[in-house]
């Protein structure tokens, strides 16, 4: 089973980077905060280096 990226939402400060490069695993929730909505959308190794990686609070990681 692939992991998942898990958004930390109270650190999220809503940048949209992670949305941009990602726009099929990423969105904004109603909050205006990101989610992964389709963990399936990217490979680990392109989540990881297009999302966590750039994450400018660090508020993506993988879920345990």
């Amino acid at each position: 089973m692939a992991r998942k990226p898990l958004v930390k939402k109270d650190e999220c400060i809503s940048c949209g980077i992670c949305i941009g490069n990602l726009p099929a695993v990423f969105r904004f929730d109603d909050h205006g905060k990101s989610e992964c909505y389709d963990p399936e959308g990217a490979d680990e190794a392109e989540i990881q280096v297009r999302a966590i990686d750039l994450c400018p609070v660090s508020c993506i990681m993988w879920e345990e």
